[in-house]
């Protein structure tokens, strides 16, 4: 049976990309085992089939995981210094991983996921003789605006050298494989992996009459703020549900309440992957609300989004670049302009009067979902990523 070594920064059984890609593996026959970094200071939940080495020491949780406003720095020296140690520390985790790795000395395959595991990915795969694959979940020279000149002009290099080396690479959406391609100067294009969900016999059940039921299920952070997402509250005739990924369910509530939206926002508790789905059937809408900060925000396609589809909710985001034709051009839910969040409660509050537009983008994403937007659908481009046709 061949072996598929998976390397992941934070938690892997939290990591639903790659938990979704060991089940597919498993699926395809591999023996897989894992190593994981605890970045994301998050617990492991179960992940039947596969043997995982953890490494390092649980993360503190971030503040701006709770959605505390971004510190824009004026300093670019400063800016700079920071981004520096940030690669320094990608460095070091991807030492500790790679150390930890060599319990499994002989992989068929090495699946990296992010660029804090590629380093590692690379002098494993070499030393096996193995097939590399490297997993870009994100633009890694994109994460700050203004960018650092010098950081990001190290980290492209890097990047660059090592993902010119795997036999592929694999990414989340179309426009970043493309930028990727450019930035890194591929000599293939990058395979699309979307970050879908397996088929789901759950849907939502749609409200013809009372309040619109609006959720948000999803993280905090860099361009994605609890204040502009709280503005949803004050549409009306809406009910807004949050559960926030990483985030003190007691702490928020306390926010709530501070800011007197106890009897319009309910916050509920984050839940393990394996039941977030579920849990989503019981609203009419899901929201998206990240700002245009960076490349990574324009073109990003979040995991939330093919979620809020496979339970049958219609959508509203903001229109970024990849989102928001996506969202019009499919006619799954409304879209509004990213840089004015207080448009999303007038975009609610017309969904709200619209009962029989809203059921049909509530069809149309349920079936977008089922048809090709579902993990089941994406295996066949893991196996082929991974060396074997099907």
């Amino acid at each position: 049976m061949p072996q598929l070594l998976v390397l992941t920064p934070a938690e892997l059984t939290r990591d639903v990309r790659a938990a979704r890609a060991v089940r597919a593996a498993i699926a395809e026959g591999y023996e897989v085992v894992g190593v994981s970094g605890q970045i994301s200071g998050e617990t492991p939940v179960e992940l039947a089939g596969v043997e995982i080495v953890r490494v390092g020491k649980p993360a503190r949780i971030n503040p701006l995981w709770f959605g505390a406003p971004t510190p824009v720095g004026a300093n670019r020296v400063l800016r700079e210094l920071r981004a520096l140690f940030r690669l320094a520390r990608v460095l070091a985790r991807s030492a500790r991983l790679w150390k930890a790795a060599r319990v499994f000395p002989s992989p068929d395959v090495v699946h990296a996921n992010d660029l804090d595991t590629l380093p590692a990915g690379y002098a494993l795969a070499r030393r096996a003789h193995a097939r590399l694959v490297y997993d870009a979940h994100e633009l890694y020279s994109e994460f700050d605006a203004p960018a650092p000149l010098l950081a990001r002009r190290l980290t492209l290099l890097l990047e660059g050298a090592l993902a010119r080396r795997a036999d592929a690479v694999v990414t989340v959406s179309e426009g970043i494989a493309k930028e990727l391609s450019a930035r890194l100067r591929l000599t293939h294009p990058p395979l699309v992996v979307l970050n879908a969900p397996n088929r789901s016999t759950g849907t939502a059940r749609s409200s013809a009459t009372g309040p619109l039921r609006v959720v948000y299920q999803g993280g905090l952070g860099p361009g994605r703020e609890l204040d502009d997402l709280l503005v949803a509250a004050r549409a009306t005739g809406v009910e807004l549900t949050i559960r926030i990924r990483m985030a003190d369910p007691a702490r928020l509530r306390a926010e709530i309440e501070r800011r007197g939206l106890a009897d319009r926002v309910r916050v509920a508790d984050p839940l393990p992957p394996s039941e977030a789905l579920d849990a989503l059937t019981d609203f009419d809408v899901g929201v998206i609300f990240d700002r245009p900060r960076t490349r990574n925000s324009d073109l990003s396609v979040p995991n939330k989004l093919f979620e809020y589809l496979m339970a049958g909710l219609a959508v509203v985001a903001p229109h970024l670049e990849t989102l928001g034709p996506f969202i019009t051009d499919e006619r799954i839910g409304r879209t509004y302009d990213p840089h004015r969040p207080d448009e999303l409660p007038r975009v609610l509050e017309e969904l709200a009067a619209d009962r029989a537009g809203l059921a049909e983008a509530q069809g149309r994403a349920r079936a977008l979902a089922l048809d090709r937007l579902n993990a089941e659908a994406a295996t066949a481009t893991l196996a082929e990523a991974w060396g074997r046709a099907r």
